[in-house]
C-alpha cells in the first residue's frame, strides 16, 4: 500500500526538525498530533544537557505581514505545562530571525536555520539559503477553504449543515466541500462518529490558523480599494456617515471602528468597510474617500451570505461579525482590543 502523503504543514514540521536530529547526542521522542490546543504536535528533546519539551506553532509562509501576529499568538496563546514554543516555517529569513530571536522565540526551518535557547543548551545556525521549491499552502488555507473555516468557527455546529447550504452560506463551489472535509479530517480538525456526525476538534489552532491565513491568502483576493478620507473627516465619523447614506446598511463596518463599537474604550485609527462592487463609487463619494495605498480605510467585498454580525447593531449600521473584525486586529497596539472581542464574542462560540 503506498504511504500516504503528508499535508504541506505536516512537511515543513517534518523538514524543519531535520536540523534539530542533527545535533550530536540529540535524541527526540516526537508526536506529530493535535492536543486540542493552539498547536500542532509536541516533541521531546533529550541529550546531554537535559530534556526540553517543546509544542509546535507551524506557520507554513512567514511573511512581515505576518510576524507580529504570530508573536502574539505564540505569546498569549495557553500552552502545555513546562513547554516551550518552537515556530516552524519553510524559510526564515535573516530579518524575521533577527525579530523572532529580539522576543527570543526558538525556531526551525525546513532551509536549516535554527534557533534553541534553553541554556546549556543554546545553538544558533543562520545564513541558510531559501530552499528550492517553495511551500504552497494546503488546500484548506487557499481561498475556498478560508471561506469553508470562516463559517465553521463562527458557528461550528453549522459543520453537520448539508454540503449545499455550506457551500451556499460560504459563497464557494458545491463540490468543493467534500475535498475539504477529508482535509479537515487529515489535520486532526474533524471526526465522523459511528452515525455520521461531525466534530470539530482543535478549534482554538484552527481559528489561528485561519487569522494567519485570512490576512495573507483571502483579504488580498476580497480587497477592492485603500482610501484615505478627505480633509476634515475622521475614522470616528464614519459610522455617523454610513447612518446618513441611503445604502448605508448594505455597508459592513469592521476594523478598528467596527470594534470600537463592540467594544468601546478606544479611538480607532482605521476601519474596513464591506461592500458589493457596484456600491464601490457612491459610497467613495458619500463617504468622502480618496483612493490611497497607504489609506486608514479599506474597501472589502464581502464573501458569502455570513459576513454580517447577527448581535446587536447600532441604530442604521451593520457590523461585520465579529470574527472578520478580531481577524483585522493583527498590529500590537489593538492587543488589548482583539483580547476583548476575542473574550466576548468569539469564546462563547468555541465553547458551545
Amino acid at each position: 500500500m503506498p504511504k500516504q502523503a503528508l499535508l504541506k504543514e505536516e512537511q515543513i514540521i517534518h523538514d524543519s526538525i531535520k536540523a534539530i536530529r542533527s545535533i550530536p547526542q540529540a535524541k527526540i521522542e516526537f508526536l506529530l498530533k493535535k492536543v486540542g490546543g493552539p498547536f500542532s504536535g509536541t516533541f521531546r528533546l533529550a541529550g546531554p544537557w537535559g530534556n526540553y519539551h517543546y509544542y509546535i506553532k507551524a506557520v507554513p509562509k512567514l511573511t512581515p505581514t505576518l510576524v507580529d501576529l504570530v508573536i502574539h499568538q505564540i505569546k498569549t496563546s495557553p500552552a502545555p505545562k513546562d513547554a516551550n514554543p518552537l515556530l516552524v516555517s519553510h524559510y526564515i529569513s535573516p530579518r524575521l530571525a533577527a525579530k523572532l530571536k529580539q522576543q527570543n522565540i526558538e525556531y526551525a526551518d525546513c532551509a536549516g536555520n535554527l534557533f534553541l535557547n534553553q541554556m546549556p543548551l543554546y545553538i544558533e545556525i543562520g545564513g541558510q539559503k531559501h530552499p528550492k521549491k517553495p511551500a504552497g499552502a494546503d488546500r484548506l488555507f487557499r481561498p475556498a477553504g478560508l471561506k469553508l473555516i470562516y463559517l465553521l468557527l463562527r458557528n461550528h455546529q453549522a459543520i453537520n449543515a448539508t454540503y449545499r447550504t455550506l457551500a451556499d452560506d460560504c459563497g464557494i463551489a458545491l463540490g468543493a466541500i467534500g475535498d475539504l472535509f477529508s482535509e479537515l479530517e487529515k489535520r486532526g480538525n474533524l471526526i465522523v462518529d459511528e452515525q455520521g456526525n461531525r466534530k470539530l476538534y482543535a478549534i482554538e489552532e484552527l481559528l489561528q490558523r485561519w487569522q494567519l491565513g485570512y490576512l495573507e491568502t483571502l483579504r488580498p483576493k476580497l480587497q477592492l480599494q485603500r482610501c484615505k478620507l478627505s480633509p476634515g473627516y475622521t475614522v470616528q465619523q464614519l459610522p455617523e456617515l454610513l447612518q446618513q447614506m441611503a445604502e448605508g446598511r448594505q455597508i459592513l463596518l469592521g476594523g478598528e471602528a467596527g470594534a470600537a463599537l463592540l467594544s468601546s474604550g478606544f479611538r480607532p485609527a482605521e476601519a474596513v468597510l464591506y461592500l458589493e462592487p457596484e456600491l464601490q463609487l457612491k459610497a467613495m463619494l458619500q463617504l468622502h474617500l480618496l483612493p490611497d495605498p497607504q489609506g486608514e480605510v479599506t474597501l472589502l467585498q464581502p464573501f458569502g451570505q455570513q459576513c454580517h454580525w447577527n448581535g446587536w447593531q447600532p441604530e442604521g449600521l451593520t457590523l461585520a461579525d465579529p470574527l472578520l473584525t478580531f481577524a483585522e486586529l493583527s498590529g500590537t497596539q489593538t492587543d488589548q482590543v482583539a483580547i476583548k472581542l476575542y473574550q466576548q464574542y468569539l469564546a462563547p462560540r468555541l465553547e458551545s
